[in-house]
């Protein structure tokens, strides 16, 4: 679950595949063309959170960024009335303490207190992932950011249009169906395994290697079969609409969740199942 987290909200991002599959290159940026577009748009993978120092955005993503006339994020983290329903969905009606019993609900005290000096108080209004996310962000030993961020501004810097494929609650109402307080609980737990698990992640991610990270949320801890349908499947389906919507019209470079790149419902098999040609760039 730890990994799988990590991998969600360190951006939202993990994915399936099956082993028939063809194995895929090592990129995190793809170009879309093909069935009728007469510009190519790009497809890139990000990490929603990474060491401050080891954050690098790749001359190939420059130039594509260059290349486009707008960028498609997750969630359009330009847009002002978005951030503020950030805020607003930060306080969940439902306690995390009342969806556990009272011998757990102990331990949840305990556990905060002792491992990250927080009371329960101070998080038992948070949606579930925004408190894992919380708790993951004191787990890494480093001052962390965005890869999506760095996007934005240097987006922003190229006066670039943003969008977002969703809207920052459609995330939160899927999630809160997906993590509940019981995961919150194992994640503190097993709070040790966090750093070892985002090491590898961030190694990963800065090989491009979109397989190994399939291979670490895949496991059969990480995600149900109505979770990956929730958090994957069905976002994928729907971005791939809006996708082929706005790419006639605009070169657009769409940055989602490295994760959500691969596999069977991954948004580049689901790109060439409608006719794109869907190509790794690896310089």
């Amino acid at each position: 679950m730890k990994r799988l987290f990590l991998l969600h909200f360190l951006f939202i991002c993990t994915f399936f595949t099956s082993f028939a599959q063809e194995q895929l290159p090592k990129s995190i940026l793809w170009e879309i063309s093909g069935n009728g577009l007469v510009e190519s748009s790009y497809l890139l993978g990000t990490f929603h959170l990474v060491c401050t120092e080891d954050l690098h955005v790749a001359d190939k993503v420059l130039t594509a960024i260059e290349a486009v006339d707008q960028i498609a994020l997750e969630v359009n983290l330009a847009d002002i009335d978005e951030l503020m329903s950030i805020q607003e969905l930060m306080v969940s009606n439902t306690t995390l303490s009342s969806q556990l019993t009272e011998e757990e609900q102990e331990e949840f005290r305990t556990l905060l207190k002792s491992k990250y000096a927080i009371d329960l108080e101070v998080v038992d209004h948070f949606p579930p992932i925004l408190a894992m996310s919380m708790l993951a962000v004191k787990d890494i030993p480093c001052e962390v950011t965005g890869y999506d961020m760095e996007i934005l501004n240097v987006g922003l810097s190229k006066k670039k249009y943003f969008l977002g494929l969703e809207r920052f609650k459609d995330q939160i109402e899927i999630t809160n169906r997906i993590y509940t307080a019981k995961e919150i609980l194992t994640q503190l737990r097993e709070k040790e395994e966090t750093t070892a698990d985002f090491e590898m992640m961030v190694a990963a991610f800065n090989q491009e290697d979109i397989e190994m990270l399939y291979q670490m949320a895949t496991d059969s801890k990480s995600l149900s079969a109505e979770g990956k349908t929730l958090l994957l499947d069905n976002r994928n389906r729907a971005w791939i609409e809006k996708m082929i919507d706005l790419m006639p019209k605009e070169r657009t470079l769409f940055a989602v969740g490295a994760g959500h790149l691969a596999g069977e419902v991954g948004v580049i098999a689901l790109l060439r199942e409608k006719g794109y040609t869907v190509k790794a760039i690896l310089k």
